[in-house]
């Protein structure tokens, strides 16, 4: 790719295209025909991987003609939920056998990128996490862990006790296993607080734990939304509030001042630097920390975030 400025260096495969999922609930083949597109599209730097449930991925073979070795369909593959050990540890040995029964199949068209588990309301042990992480590496895939926003009392006891034994695990281990956080969803109560989403993000760059985001990112400035009846994160918000906390080692006020701040004039995107306020940060800075600890977003729509985001620049250039 060409020298890149800043807003390039954050945007590089930030979108993780989830047509299948609501609001959009395209079908399978909108969602895949929409990805096809987006890849032979002059914005395909900014694409991530295609979502996919993992119930879909025997259904995917018939867009092969979509596809090619050069431009190959990527996937990151959603396992299914679940409320117990037992039944997480029982349906991802039957998740990762279909992924390796289809992969025997695949071809140079198509690569499998990461999975994402969704833990069940527990804090798992090293054991339950090592299930995850030994069939994930037999396929090279990243895996991201989601971890449940718990809404008793004692949320954040538990969620800190999860990410504990997600870093230990990845002490001396080469396929680290990554945290996944839902930031919204199609009603009000499924948007964690500006407060909740500060405590991951702090937890998270305490302990090294590389983090992705779903639901909710439609727009790059946290903005009230009638739709869900609520506020909705913004992504730069969130991406670069949690990229200046570990850059500039920010405390927990001061991320979730950045998340909650509806004020885009507070932002700044120029050719060398994004900037919050006082605080701001380098191409290379940015670089690094996209690769490392903050990955990406799924989202229903590739063309909302990616329009509202040159809009905001556009914006900023005849205020200027």
């Amino acid at each position: 790719m060409r020298n890149q400025n800043c807003s390039e260096v954050f945007l590089e495969n930030l979108i993780d295209y989830a047509g299948l999922f609501p609001p959009a609930n395209l079908s399978l083949t909108e969602a895949v025909t929409n990805y096809a597109s987006y890849i032979n599209s002059e914005d395909n730097w900014m694409l991530g991987p295609f979502v996919l449930p993992v119930a879909r991925i025997n259904d995917i073979h018939v867009y092969e003609n979509l596809f090619s070795s050069q431009k190959p369909l990527l996937l990151s593959i959603v396992g299914r939920k679940s409320e117990s050990e037992q039944e997480f540890v029982a349906q991802l040995k039957e998740d990762f056998a279909q992924i390796n029964s289809f992969m025997l199949n695949s071809v140079q068209w198509l690569r499998i990128e990461a999975f994402e588990a969704a833990l069940p309301p527990i804090v798992p042990n090293i054991k339950f996490l090592e299930s995850i992480s030994a069939e994930a590496a037999k396929l090279e895939m990243k895996v991201f862990c989601e971890v449940p926003l718990l809404k008793n009392q004692n949320w954040k006891k538990e969620l800190t006790s999860t990410l504990d034994q997600i870093a230990s695990f990845n002490i001396n281990k080469k396929n680290k296993l990554g945290v996944k956080l839902r930031t919204g969803g199609i009603q009000a109560e499924m948007f964690p607080s500006a407060e909740q989403v500060a405590f991951v993000l702090d937890l998270c760059r305490e302990r090294n734990l590389a983090l992705k985001f779903t639901a909710g990112l439609h727009h790059p400035i946290r903005m009230f939304r009638n739709e869900v009846n609520t506020k909705m994160h913004g992504f730069l918000n969130i991406f670069l509030g949690g990229m200046l906390a570990y850059s500039n080692n920010l405390d927990e006020e001061t991320i979730v001042e950045i998340l909650s701040d509806e004020n885009k004039a507070h932002f700044s995107i120029s050719h060398d630097r994004l900037s919050w306020r006082n605080f701001s940060m380098t191409s290379q800075e940015i670089k690094v920390l996209r690769k490392s600890s903050l990955c990406s977003f799924g989202s229903c729509s590739f063309v909302e975030p990616r329009d509202e985001f040159e809009e905001l620049i556009k914006q900023q250039e005849v205020i200027k």
